[in-house]
Parts: C-alpha cells; structure tokens; sequence
C-alpha cells in the first residue's frame, strides 16, 4: 500500500479528484449487507462513518495537497435532452432468438430513487468534508463526471499528474499520461494506459466504444443488444472503434453481433455520445481552493459527536480552548497534603491502571469495528485494523500490566484541573490507605469490580466507591458496545482522554472526577437510579466473589472428549469428502466455495463475501444443505470444531492448580441487561445436543461437596403472561399447564391426549418464536414449513391469545412515541429504528422491541435473586458459594450438609424475588456434575 502519492513524471504536487457518489453508494450497499448503524436518535450512519474513514485514509496513505470532492447535482443534465432523440430501442429476447422493439423512456430513466435512509446521510456528509476543509465541486446542469474530466484536463494542461478517485469503469476514458484513476477499492491500484489495457482489453481512447456497445441498465444506455461483456471488447479490438464497427458490420461472424450492429446504428452512435465524459464544463480550476488544509477540530468534533462515532473523536486532538490539566507524576508533601485535606471532606476519584490500558489497545465500539471490517477492503481505515482483538486481550486479563511488588500507582484528583499519581500498597502510604478503606469517603471509579480486585492484590479492600462511571455510561445507553473510560471520555466530553503516558493514571482520575455528576444526573433524568442502587452496584462484589472463587472442572472428562470430538470430525470429515468426490481443507471458506458451487454447482447464494470468495457462512450452509447434504456434514463438522476448540481444548488450559476455571462477568457488554462472560466464555456452552450436555459433566463439584443448579422455568413466557393479562396464558400458569401443549392444542388443532413429542417441540417454536419477535420467514425456517403455513401459525396463535397481539400492539405505539423500552426496573433500552425508513431496519427494532422487556426484566429478576441469595448465604453463615450465572441458571457448590437448607432458600429467594400476576418457577437440581441434576 502506498504511503504516498504516486511518483509521476511532472514535478507539481499532484490533484486529486474523488467521485464522491461512486464511493458514498458503495458505501451504503457494502454496509447494507452488514448490521446496519444509526444513532440513539435513529439517524442512520454507516455510510457517512464508512466514508468518513475513507477519505482519512486517502489523508494519510497519500496526504495531497490538491484535495477536492466532486458531486452530481439534482435536476436535468445535457445528457437529458439528448436521450430525447432516442424514442425506442431494441431488445434481444433470449426465448425468441430475436430483436423486439421496446420504448425508451430516456437518460437515467430505470434509475430507483436513492433510498431514504441513504439521502437522510448526504448532509451528514457534506457537513463531514466542510470539516475536513475539503471543497465540494459541482456544476448544474451537468454531471460529477463532467466535472471531473474537464478539471483533470485543465491540471494536467498545467503540469500537474491527476488521481481520479474512483471505482467507476467509465473513468478509464479519462486516462493520460498525465490522468490516472485511482481505485481504492483494489488496495489503492493506480490505472496508467498499461493498467487499463490489462484490466479491459482496450487502450483508454477506445473506453466509450465499448461502454458505447454494452451501454448500461443503471443509466438506461441501450447500447448494443445482445452483445455484452466480452463481444464488446472483441469487436473493438477487431476494428479498433463503434464507427468502423457500424461500418464492416456485415463482415461480423457472429448472428447476434451482427444484426445488433445493423439494426441498431442509431441508438449506438447516440449511447456513445452519452457515455463519453464531456470536458469542456465551464468551470474554473482553483488549486488554491483545493490546496489540503487541516481539519476544522471543533466541527469534526460536534459532527462526530452528534453521529456518535466515538472511534473518531479519540482519533482528534485536544481542543486548544481546553482548559490546561496539571497532571503531577511526582507530586510534592505540600500537594499530597492538599490533596488528603480535600479528599476528607469532599470525596476523590481514582484512576487505575485497569482503566488506562482501555486506551493504549484504542478499542472502538464493536458496531463500528463490524462496520469497517465487514465494508469491502478500500473502505476500511488502517486505524481499526487489528485493535479490536488487543482492547478485548486488555480488558478480559486478570493483571494487564505487571505491577511493581512494592506497591500501585493509582491516578487521584480531587478538584478541576489537577490529577496527581500516588503510590499505594505498603506501610508508608498508611494515610492514603485509610481513604480509601473508610467507607464514610465517596470515591468515585470507572469499573469499580476491576478497581476492587486489582486493590485487593495489593492488600486494599477499597470501600464507599459508590459511583461507578462505566455502569452510569451502560444505563444510559446499552446499545455502546464499549464502556471503556476512554470511550465514555469521548462521548460525553469534549476533550477525549489522550495518551500521556504515566500521566494518563492522573487524567484518568480527572476525567473520571469531572464526568461522574454528569452521568450520575443523566440516569436519575432517565429514571434509572433505581437500577443502579439496587441491582447493578450491589452486583459487583458479587460477581467479583464469583470470578474469584471459579469453578471446578474435571480435565479427564474433557480429555476423553476430546479424543471423541476427535475421532467424530475424522468420520464426518471422510464422509464430506466421499460425497464431494474430493478432499480439501474443510476450514478452508475459499476451497469450500470452489467445491460447493464450481465442483458441485450448488446454488450460488446472494449473499457474497469479500471479494471473489462466495460466502458460506453457517445461513448459507443451511439453505443449501437443503440442496445436498455435504454443506448439512460441514455444519456438523463446524459444530464439532467448535465445541472442541471453544470448550474441550481450552477449558483445562484456564484452569488454575486446583482445577478452578475463574471467569470474568461483565455487566456492561450486552443491551438487553444480561451478563456475558468473557476468558472463557461460559454463557454460550450449548445444552440441546447430546454433546454439548456432556460438556456439563466436566463441571464438578469440589471434594466432600455436590453442585446445585437452580433455573427459572420459562421466565419470558411467563413475564408475557404477566405482561399481557392474556387469560389463556394466565389461567394455564395459575394451574400449572403445560404451555407448549397448550399452545399445540390451540394452534394446531390436536387434541392434549393425542399431543407427540414433535408437535410439542413445534409449539414450543411458536411460543418463544413470539417472544423474539419471530416473522413468518424466521419461523419457517426454523420448522422447515413455507411461509406461507409459518405466517398462519402465528396468526392462529394471535388469535387465540388475543391479549399477546394486543399487548404488543400497545407496546409497539408506545415505543415508536417514546424510541425505548423499559424494564419491570427502569432499565432503559433506546430504540431508535423504530422509526427508520428502511424496512429491514424497522423490522429488527420492532422485534428488539417486543423482546427486550421480556429478557431483560428476567435479566434484572436473576440479578436481584443473586443479590438476596448472596445476603441470606452471608448472614447465615453458610458455606455455599455462588460460581455460576448462565441467563436464567444460577449454579452453586454446596458442602453436604447445607444442600437441603440451601435448596430451599435458593428456590424461596428466587421465587420471591417479585409478585407476578403468574407464579415464578425455580427448578432446582443437585449433582456430581452440572449434567446430572436431579
């Protein structure tokens, strides 16, 4: 990849000219296979972000010094008018083997609208490129291409070498020596004469021949039809252009070429005027105007701040209005001894190296990471690459970096404008240590379970921390995939927490200081103190209670299967093979694809991925194992690698010299409330397939003690019943009806005592199918049905639980006025596409929508039951410890003689934890191991 412009042989800096449109529809298609982007207040965003880091890339790979963005204007163009000429066309018809007559509608006629979401972008745009000091250039009554050939031809009649920045074929006409187009889409491939020859056959000169005999369905250029790709390269290279063509048409060997040529001189000759780029557009050359400045730093800052692109406001300077810091790496007596003075009275916060290294890995949110690494290759900025993996490396390590043995550094600021850098950890910091023992103090932290356990290694048991910046950040906005301090810093200040290098202990402290109120007003204006007092703040030493204490495995058991999975992948492997009549490396996407659709001609899907590899990502394995049952073996196979790698393989190696696996819970990582769990992952170990239970068994209990699981029947089924007062639903909870029988019963006719096991499985489909919002598309798949079947079950379920359709009616309403959902608590959950334009977009949040006030409620309910479990086992004096929480499962190691006792007080706590108007069920289980509960 370049670092710099392109040698040329003029010794004036060179001009770049970007084909804005080109890139910004890219973009916005490359995106729209993706998962899309919007802000809490529902604007769409990915391809402004995409562009955005386009055109920073462009800065940096090259940094020019001639920099202009050339646009179409709406309206007619000269193009327009000339098309008029054009009444009708002819149109080979493949069935008939013959030229039909059609009527032309004109220039750009087929062309759709843009969509909504993408127009709602372009100011966002616009107002992107003001801020970077690059002009916009446009002429009305003719188009960007227009523009662009007549500027380049004007640079380079001035000595200048010129980069058309673009992916669009019809450029390559405008190919000098002096004018090269510059495709970024290829790794920054610049196409000089030779380039061009090689990449369409033709030299530049002869580019509008063959667009003239291709023409183009998007802007309705005839051309010639039925002569296509390949013809129209063949044909020019044989009589060098569309005139000598036209001319010797009936020396053309080939029927369809030939009579195309001869019934259609007209239209072609006039497809050749349209597609030619016309270079004569009255519009002045000003390299001054175009001469690269930097950016504008506050308008990029409000720009980015608005969109919430918090990658790219970390990736801005400082504001020079910001007020000067002083951050104190060696501060003196006099300093330390303000510093305790305040801190006694007012409180302090503090900065650790737990919070700091979230900024050295420079981690963005994972919506934008997906955004850049799923957008086609020249979209992406080499800023992203490769920090997402490092962030996740920082944030899940037990110890990020080694501590000096004789103590901590930690960050503290008491006041504005001051952080100062302490050491904590042995005898002579006594008075320090006392602040931050004595719970009468306020502090205030980011992170505070990972600020409690790295005191903890140091002998501190820090207390009264009762503000808790990143879980303040979480409640007001769940959907930020991160919550790192120098994320937080970057959204909701406007000077972003820098890299200072020791110092940033000290900023981080600042930081952490001046934002805390902030937030803290934020969700009591939300409602949501609530919350934070009673569920996510007592949380935390529970969890790191949790993450401490671990859970035991047992290494043969997964050795064993290991050797199992093993021996499973070989068999299923050999049997891919036979079917495919070829061996090749099953991991392999690039020769999957070849032997999927080139050996055994499988449906291509219209799915693709990067370039010329098709997908087979699982969706597409599915569809086609439809087909044939070599993609139904790879998914087997997948399934199989996967347990093996994620689980079998890896579990023993976390497990410390007791056998213990310790976990990391994280509060702040999914937007429905849940915990995730992270090093390992623990929540997503599958419990459906027979293997995946026996991955259960390798959980035990420790010596002279038997496990405990206690897991909440059907939560979200029976929190609709709740929520909805359907009295189908109500009445079959009150009296403890089966409900997926229930439901089989009323949706599909069969009677309770002729119910099978399948049809139950379906209704069960149906019923949590609700839940998430299923459509009929979704359903179908996931009981091989057709839609159109698929579509009546749920209209026979609505119909029968009236109170369901019109509780998600209501909810709905409710959530397009106010774009977020609540839970039974107060957590809040913006949904903004609610109100998008884009249908897909509506879809999804209209699920996300019914949802989310089921999983998270049951979210908070568990949260809760842990919190009361945990005071009644420590005012008990019990010695059960909590280990796990897997969604709606609670698992504990119990000694022998507290099983009973604990039994019941898990199950009353769990059952208590609110009054529903249906009666919350705990099943609870006792075992050697996590699968053997009875």
């Amino acid at each position: 990849m370049a670092n710099s412009a392109p040698t040329s042989l003029q010794s004036k800096p060179p001009v770049f000219l970007l084909d804005s449109m080109s890139f910004i529809f890219r973009a916005y298609h490359a995106m729209q296979r993706q998962r899309p982007m919007s802000t809490r207040t529902g604007v769409p965003t990915a391809a402004t972000f995409v562009f955005v880091n386009m055109i920073n890339k462009l800065r940096r790979d090259f940094s020019p010094e001639y920099f202009a963005a050339v646009f179409d204007v709406s309206g007619q163009v000269f193009r327009d008018e000339r098309s008029k000429a054009m009444t009708a066309v002819k149109k080979f018809n493949i069935k008939t083997q013959a030229f039909e007559e059609i009527d032309y509608l004109g220039y750009k006629a087929n062309r759709t609208e843009m969509p909504p979401d993408l127009a709602q972008q372009l100011p966002y745009i616009r107002r992107a490129l003001d801020a970077f000091h690059i002009p916009i250039l446009q002429a009305e009554g003719f188009e960007a291409d227009d523009v662009i050939g007549t500027l380049a031809k004007q640079a380079a009649e001035a000595g200048h070498c010129v980069f058309v920045v673009s992916n669009d074929k019809d450029m390559l006409q405008l190919v000098t020596d002096s004018v090269k187009v510059l495709n970024p889409a290829k790794d920054n491939l610049v196409l000089d004469r030779e380039k061009v020859i090689e990449t369409l056959g033709v030299p530049p000169e002869r580019v509008v021949d063959v667009m003239a005999l291709r023409g183009d369905s998007i802007d309705n250029i005839p051309g010639a039809p039925g002569i296509g790709d390949k013809g129209s390269v063949e044909l020019i290279q044989q009589f060098g252009s569309v005139e000598a063509a036209l001319d010797h048409a009936s020396e053309v060997k080939r029927k369809t070429y030939r009579e195309s040529l001869e019934n259609n001189r007209d239209n072609i000759m006039l497809s050749k005027e349209l597609v030619t780029i016309h270079c004569e557009v009255p519009v002045p050359l000003d390299l001054e105007a175009m001469r690269t400045q930097k950016p504008d730093v506050t308008a990029c800052r409000a720009l980015f701040t608005e969109l919430e692109f918090t990658s790219l406001l970390k990736e801005l300077a400082p504001e020079a209005e910001s007020v000067a810091t002083e951050f104190l790496l060696e501060p003196t007596q006099e300093q330390v001894s303000r510093f305790l003075e305040v801190a006694r009275k007012d409180g302090f916060a503090l900065g650790l190296e737990t919070s700091i290294l979230e900024t050295v890995a420079e981690q963005v949110s994972e919506q934008e990471t997906e955004a850049v690494e799923e957008a086609e290759p020249a979209l992406k900025s080499l800023s992203f690459m490769g920090m997402f993996e490092a962030a996740e490396q920082a944030e899940t390590a037990e110890n990020p970096k080694d501590i000096e043995p004789e103590g901590i550094r930690i960050g503290v600021s008491t006041e504005p404008g001051v952080g100062l850098i302490l050491r904590v950890g042995h005898a002579q910091d006594a008075e320090l240590r006392a602040l931050l023992e004595d719970p009468l103090i306020p502090k205030r932290v980011h992170d505070l379970k990972g600020t409690l356990r790295t005191l903890q290694q140091h002998g501190v048991e820090l207390a009264g921390a009762n503000d808790d910046l990143m879980l303040y950040s979480y409640l007001i906005n769940p959907t930020h995939a991160s919550h790192r301090l120098a994320d937080v810093a970057a959204r909701f200040t406007s000077r972003p927490l820098q890299e200072l290098g020791e110092a940033q202990l000290a900023e981080a402290a600042h930081v952490i200081r001046g934002l805390t109120p902030v937030l803290r007003e934020d969700i009591g204006s939300l409602d949501e103190r609530r919350v934070y007092e009673e569920i996510d703040l007592p949380l935390v030493p529970i969890l790191l209670k949790m993450e401490t204490v671990g859970v035991r495995i047992d290494s043969e058991v997964l050795n064993r299967m290991a050797e199992t999975l093993t021996s499973e992948m070989h068999r299923v492997g050999e049997t891919i093979y036979e079917k495919a009549g070829h061996r090749f490396n099953i991991n392999s996407p690039k020769q999957l694809g070849d032997i999927l659709f080139n050996k055994m001609n499988l449906p291509k899907p219209l799915k693709y991925g990067k370039g010329k590899v098709v997908s087979t990502a699982q969706d597409v394995l599915e569809e086609l194992a439809t087909h044939s049952e070599v993609p139904r073996l790879v998914l087997e196979y997948r399934y199989l690698a996967k347990l093996k790698s994620n689980y079998v393989d890896s579990l023993p190696l976390l497990a410390d010299r007791d056998g213990r696996v310790h976990t990391t819970f994280n509060q702040v990582g999914t937007a429905t409330g849940r915990l995730s769990s992270t090093n390992p992952n623990l929540q997503n170990i599958p419990i459906k397939t027979a293997l995946g239970r026996e991955i259960r068994a390798a959980f035990i209990a420790a010596p002279g003690r038997t496990l405990l699981s206690a897991d909440y029947s059907q939560i979200e089924l029976r929190l609709m019943a709740h929520f909805s007062d359907d009295p189908l639903l109500l009445n079959a909870y009150r009296t403890n009806q089966d409900i997926h029988t229930l439901t089989a019963s009323e949706v599909f006719g069969v009677p309770h005592d002729s119910m099978d096991k399948e049809t139950r499985n379906r209704a069960k489909a149906v019923n949590f199918g609700i839940v998430y919002g299923i459509s009929p598309f979704g359903l179908a798949q996931q009981l091989g049905i057709d839609q159109h079947q698929a579509r009546l079950y749920i209209e026979t379920y609505f119909a029968r639980y009236s109170g369901v359709r019109t509780y998600i009616d209501r909810l709905l309403e409710e959530v397009r006025r106010e774009q977020k959902v609540r839970t039974v608590f107060g957590r809040v959950r913006p949904i903004p596409d609610i109100q998008s334009r884009n249908a897909n977009l509506r879809g999804f949040a209209e699920r996300t929508a019914v949802n989310t006030p089921l999983q998270g409620t049951a979210a908070d309910l568990i949260k809760l039951a842990m919190i009361r479990i945990d005071r009644r086992l420590t005012s008990e004096n019990l010695e059960t410890a909590m280990t796990l929480q897997v969604h709606d499962e609670l698992l504990f190691d119990v000694p022998e003689n507290e099983v009973d006792r604990v039994r019941a007080l898990v199950k009353e706590e769990m059952e208590g934890v609110i009054e529903l108007k249906v009666p919350l069920v705990a099943d609870c289980g006792v075992g050697a191991n996590w699968r053997d509960m009875v």
